[in-house]
């Protein structure tokens, strides 16, 4: 008898029922979008190595190391001729290799792996065929596989992964737990539907205006959810609804007849919005419905389900998924079998971007693609939800998914919900700042630097005292802080104290604060519309008493290339809507820009795409995904040389390029130490991260000089100088420079 697996208990598990135990629940995810039989074979074939003697004496002996999937590779490849699932098998355990080239006479590559399967370099694992038949080829024809462009047929591949490698996870833990694992007792959409619209009719019969435009654009999203499935925007201004909106639209839309979708994901930029978002839909739908899968999320502290939880994120098995972008899109480029599992899951679903504007325009052609591809071959609808729409229209177009409005009249619902008016004051020193914002009770000024917005905090403090009502919000304060001081913010502006906020563009997206009046250093059209988003919030003033200053800062502050160019073109679009930038400041009160409007929006994205449309693929990896090399490897059979570990290690969609430092804080003192001694767990990583501040380079070899941190792990660091953190503005390493002078 042949050993798959042995079990703590001695209990023991043959291959060919792990085969086809595999084989049968691959087949099984992969039918939602026609690769069954793919996915079958897939399974069938991914362990076939261990037929071999020598992975029997690993396993009941423990003997040496064996390579065991190399070999079904290389029999899918011999007698079908299947190269993409030779991709699956080889990497059920590491990942989808790269195609490799033919120069290559072994190592991790495919054709690497495939030539030592060739050069007899395998254990004989022979056996297998005494108990196990593959199909032919002709046998597992994918429909309309010539119509699959190379990068849909490495899309295909990564999906067929999926379903082999959640299988091949599943299988053995059941195995190894000796029962399946324990799942959410989730309900069915149509309950959840049910529930969202009961919690809808309770706005209707609307009362005042603001009521009766947020029922419009809720009716809006039921009559549209009927449409087939595609690409839809959802444009709707700050006050709109939209989180009730988006959700009412995708839970109809699941549901509407021939559609058969089985889940909603929703993918955002920020952990503050999918926080928010999260707890909005567990209050409506049931808390036992909604996976909210992020790094900041504590598993351990969410009560009796939170081990079901974490388990769901591995797959996303889980009728409403909130998550990030970073997390989707980097999964649907991944190669690593952690990141792909889930992908299977998302076929059928409706995808809802939340502020979709955030997409990075150095990834933004493989995101559409992406995105296209799933609405094209996998049964998806995506929508598009933001109040600034990001001109994506004719990227979209361009794959065959034209974009549909689901709201009635955007241009009419934002003069409705117009709250603010736009006034440019033209340049302004950061002391005459200061002297504004202390002629108003409550202000809020968003600059482009935690540089300009520390030295813009001390000038305030110094004018208006410690009882001034002066805050600070950046990076540099850590998470855990920030929600200290934004606590401390709030209640102060619901008395009716004087507060002047002074922060960097982290308070521009997810953060539910009212001010008055606002500042806004310019930068990106968006970025300045979302900042508005902070003023007149709850619409209780006249928008014509509600003023966002837009100002260029005198004192040259250094900024990202990516800020500066979008400033740029900002400034482009003033001078269109009739700005004088020179002569602006003249008027104390500034000079009325209607820089919100949906067609200053469209301009600004449309120079900035244009302006980056060499750019929009930094990487490379739609190119490399596109035009695929293939390779005569063994009887006339090309391989295409994917490119799958490359791909994925380019793919990224954020640069940090910082260092986390954790600041030590009573409330993580035991997690310090099981860190330090080794025995940390993920949720000691994740209560830890809540009380780090990430650096870049230059500032983190100031305090290393200064001996003010010390390596934990990787890129973590611990700050060990207390005094370097300041309770008002977070890490100061320009102190530990000081320090370092005298030392």
């Amino acid at each position: 008898m042949y050993v798959s697996h042995v079990s703590e208990d001695g209990r023991i598990e043959r291959v060919v029922d792990h085969l086809r135990e595999v084989a049968e629940m691959a087949a099984e995810f992969a039918r939602p979008f026609g690769a069954e039989k793919w996915a079958y074979l897939a399974g069938m074939a991914h362990d076939i190595g261990k037929y071999s003697a020598e992975f029997q004496n690993r396993i009941l002996r423990e003997g040496h190391k064996v390579d065991h999937s190399t070999a079904g590779a290389y029999e899918l490849y011999e007698q079908a001729g299947l190269l993409p699932l030779s991709f699956c098998v080889a990497g059920h355990h590491g990942g989808l290799p790269d195609g490799g080239s033919l120069a290559e006479l072994e190592g991790p590559t495919l054709i690497g792996r495939l030539r030592k399967a060739e050069h007899h370099e395998l254990p004989n694992y022979r056996a297998y065929a005494r108990e196990i038949e593959l199909p032919k080829a002709e046998s597992v024809v994918f429909d309309n596989m010539t119509h699959f462009d190379p990068f849909s047929l490495a899309f295909l591949t990564r999906m067929v992964f999926s379903c082999l490698v959640d299988a091949d996870f599943l299988s053995t833990e059941c195995f190894m737990a000796g029962s399946p694992r324990e799942l959410m007792a989730t309900d069915p959409l149509e309950v959840l539907n049910e529930r969202l619209e009961r919690k809808v009719q309770s706005f209707y019969p609307p009362r005042g205006e603001l009521n009766k435009t947020r029922c419009a654009i809720l009716d809006a999203c039921a009559e549209a959810a009927s449409d087939a499935p595609g690409v839809f925007s959802l444009t709707v201004p700050t006050g709109g609804g939209k989180t009730y909106a988006s959700l009412r639209f995708a839970l109809r839309h699941a549901l509407a007849e021939g559609h058969d979708m089985r889940r909603v994901i929703y993918a955002v930029p920020f952990t503050s919005i999918i926080e928010q978002n999260a707890e909005v839909f567990r209050e409506v739908v049931g808390a036992n419905n909604v996976l909210e899968h992020h790094g900041n999320f504590d598993f351990d502290n969410a009560g009796e389900d939170g081990g079901m939880l974490r388990l769901a994120t591995e797959n996303w098995d889980a009728p409403i998924v909130v998550t990030t972008n970073v997390q989707l899109f980097e999964s649907l480029y991944a190669n690593k079998t952690s990141r792909c599992r889930k992908l299977h899951n998302i076929a059928n679903s409706v995808i809802v971007l939340d502020e979709a504007q955030m997409l990075p325009t150095k990834q933004l052609l493989p995101c559409v693609r992406a995105l296209a591809e799933l609405v094209h071959r996998y049964g998806c609808t995506v929508v598009l939800c933001t109040a600034t729409q990001p001109s994506l229209g004719e990227m979209f177009a361009s794959y065959g998914c034209p974009v549909r409005e689901i709201a009635h009249e955007p241009q009419a619902l934002y003069e409705r919900l117009r709250r603010t008016e736009y006034r440019f004051v033209g340049k302004i020193e950061d002391e005459a700042l200061a002297d504004r914002l202390a002629s108003h009770k409550q202000a809020l000024c968003v600059v482009n630097s935690r540089k300009q917005a520390k030295a813009l905090y001390d000038s305030a403090r110094r004018e208006l005292g410690d009882d001034g009502g002066v805050y600070h919000l950046s990076t540099l304060m850590h998470p855990a802080h920030r929600e200290r001081a934004l606590a401390a913010i709030r209640r102060r502006l619901a008395a009716g104290k004087a507060c002047r906020v002074i922060a960097t563009s982290l308070i521009e997206a997810g953060v539910d604060v009212d001010f008055p009046v606002v500042y806004r250093a310019l930068a990106g059209v968006d970025s300045m519309v979302q900042c508005a988003g902070r003023c007149n919030r709850e619409g209780k003033r006249p928008a014509c008493e509600s003023i966002v200053y837009l100002f260029d800062p005198k004192t040259s502050y250094g900024v990202p290339n990516d800020t500066a160019q979008k400033r740029s073109i900002a400034r482009s679009i003033l001078l269109g809507i009739g700005v004088s930038l020179e002569n602006a400041g003249a008027e104390s009160e500034g000079v009325p820009c209607d820089i919100g409007s949906l067609e200053a929006i469209a301009s600004y994205f449309d120079q900035l795409h244009e302006l980056r449309a060499d750019r929009l693929d930094a990487e490379g990896v739609l190119g490399d995904l596109t035009e695929i090399d293939r390779a005569e490897f063994h009887k006339d059979r090309p391989i295409p040389l994917i490119p799958f570990k490359d791909a994925a290690g380019r793919f990224r969609m954020i640069e940090d390029g910082s260092h986390s430092v954790i600041v030590p804080d009573p409330a993580i003192y035991q997690e310090l130490r099981d860190l330090r001694a080794g025995t940390g767990t993920r949720g000691s990583m994740r209560r830890v991260a809540r009380y780090s501040v990430g650096l870049y380079d230059n500032d983190l070899k100031v305090l290393q000089r200064a001996g003010a941190v010390r390596l934990l792990d990787g890129d973590t660091y611990v700050l060990v100088d207390p005094s370097l953190y300041r309770e008002d503005t977070g890490l100061d390493a320009s102190d530990a420079g000081g320090k370092g002078l005298f030392l």
